[in-house]
């Protein structure tokens, strides 16, 4: 159940950015949602996994870790979406509004 809140917010935010960005297809919709419900509990419970008082905890989450879902679901998009984006691009964009949305969010609340 911990890894439910991250994931409905990471859902709403990509969700958002990528009709944004003209994503307009059910198909792709539904190839994003999938993508995201896969890729978010892995990078929860690989970030649970850090000690809490690592120095360089950040460094390894943003370093590594984001750039690993990037990736993943990059080469998921690439073989999948029923767009004309750029797959690469909108992996991207929508993982940045995830994560610039998601460090918003905590600072408000």
């Amino acid at each position: 159940m911990i890894f439910l809140y991250p994931l409905i917010l990471t859902l709403v935010f990509e969700l958002a950015a990528a009709y944004v960005m003209g994503v307009r297809s059910r198909h792709s919709f539904l190839i994003i949602f999938l993508a995201n419900c896969f890729t978010n509990p892995l990078l929860n419970i690989s970030i649970s996994l850090l000690p809490a008082q690592a120095v360089m905890r950040n460094l390894i989450i943003y370093c590594i870790f984001e750039p690993v879902v990037i990736l993943s679901e990059f080469l998921i998009y690439r073989y999948d979406l029923e767009e004309d984006i750029p797959p690469f691009r909108l992996s991207l964009i929508l993982n940045l509004a995830s994560v610039l949305g998601g460090l918003l969010w905590l600072s408000i609340f």
